[in-house]
């Protein structure tokens, strides 16, 4: 006597596993992060030639090219984190400040 019972075919779209390989993108709170870490990191970039003048000599075009400046180091970090930050640092480290 036959089973009308049939077994699941395993190439059924449904039964297919989780592609593992698949890239696992970094939550919200990650970029959020990273992207403040270089938005801090810009800053610093900043002030270390700024220490050498005065506050009072900063233009309209001076501060929005810093707003800008210290955003692209944000957005560069956020996009590769720490890569981003460890070669930044160790330029940083190589100048001998």
């Amino acid at each position: 006597m036959t089973s009308n019972h049939s077994k699941p075919d395993s190439t059924a779209p449904d039964s297919t596993p989780p592609d593992s390989t698949a890239p696992q993108f970094p939550s919200i709170r990650t970029w959020i992060s990273r992207f403040l870490g270089g938005a801090m990191l810009g800053a610093l970039v900043l002030l270390i030639p700024m220490t050498y003048g005065t506050l009072t000599d900063i233009h309209l075009a001076q501060g929005v090219g810093a707003g800008l400046l210290i955003g692209l180091f944000g957005l560069l970090s956020a996009v590769w984190g720490e890569t981003f930050i460890d070669n930044i640092m160790r330029l940083l480290s190589n100048t001998g400040l």
